[in-house]
Order: structure tokens, then sequence, then C-alpha cells
């Protein structure tokens, strides 16, 4: 192949030993690379399966079970109307819906509470706006701390401050006395 070609023609030049080995191995490297093949990726000895007989499924037999069940019963209802009489399926379903009185008492109800919210409504509504703005916190209005109230602000202190004036007063007069 071409690996070989380039080994012949490099054979063929009059070149020194040592190219030769020079041109050998480059030929044989090439030769390996020319010689590699694709990976077979995938690749398994198993063939396809064989084909399987498929049936159609339980959901195939339940949904044409329920068609057909479904037109006996029409069909056996229909019969009974001919005859005469309510079938089963019309005298359940009469049996409860509620009636046209109930109904008539439910919408009064309905609209008697509906009458009454529009009445307070417009009660609240034309109601003015407050005249006070209602406190969250009422210990807003202790905004003061304690130590800030001035003495004798919540009780009588006249016989107190009277007392130390006397003592201050006596105690002014020793000293006067001494000196």
């Amino acid at each position: 192949m071409a690996a070989e070609r380039v080994i012949t023609n490099l054979t063929s030049l009059n070149s020194p030993p040592t190219a030769m080995f020079a041109a050998r191995s480059c030929a044989a490297s090439t030769r390996q690379v020319l010689r590699t093949q694709v990976p077979r990726r995938f690749g398994s000895s198993h063939a396809h399966a064989e084909p399987v007989n498929e049936g159609f499924g339980r959901s195939f037999y339940v949904t044409a079970g329920s068609f057909v069940s479904a037109y006996l019963l029409y069909r056996f209802t229909k019969a009974q109307q001919e005859s005469g009489s309510e079938s089963f399926i019309s005298d359940l379903i009469a049996k409860w819906t509620p009636s046209q009185e109930t109904f008539e008492q439910r919408n009064a109800i309905h609209t008697a509470i509906m009458e009454k919210a529009a009445e307070d409504r417009h009660l609240l509504q034309s109601e003015g706006p407050r005249e006070f703005v209602p406190l969250r916190q009422p210990d807003m209005f202790n905004v003061a701390p304690i130590i800030n109230n001035a003495p004798g602000s919540q009780a009588d202190l006249s016989q107190v401050i009277a007392h130390y004036e006397r003592e201050n007063k006596q105690a002014a007069e020793a000293r006067a006395a001494r000196s």
C-alpha cells in the first residue's frame, strides 16, 4: 500500500545506511498510522431480537368494553322509556337534584344578605372622619421619665422643706457663733 511504496522509494535511493534506518523508522510509523482502523463503537455480537407478537393490551379491552356497556345501557333505558316508565338513571338524577323551591329559598336568603351588606357599607362610608387618633401604644402618654419630674409635683413636701430650712439655719448660726 502507500507505506510500502514509501519504503521502496526510499530504498531505491543511494543513501548512507544511517539515513536508511531513519527512513525505515519513519516508514514504520507511517504504516502504523495508515493501518489503524476506526474502532467499532457500540458493536456487539448480538443481533436484533426476534419479532414478538404484541396484543392490544388491557386498556384497549377496557375502552371497548366501556363503549359496549354504555350502548347496552342506553338501549335498555330507551326500551323502558318506550314502555312509559322513567328510566333508572332519570329517577336517580331527579332524586338528587334540588327542587325549584330550594333554589328560590337560597336566592331569597342570598339577596337579603347582600342588601344588608350594602346597607352597612353605605352607613360606614357616609360616616365622617375620626376626630381622634387611636393610640397603638398606651405608653405614649408616659413619654417623660420619672427622673425629670419636679420635686413636690406629686406630693405636698412643704413640711419637709420647712424642716431642712430650720436645720440649715441652725447650722449657719452654729458656724457664726464659732467664728
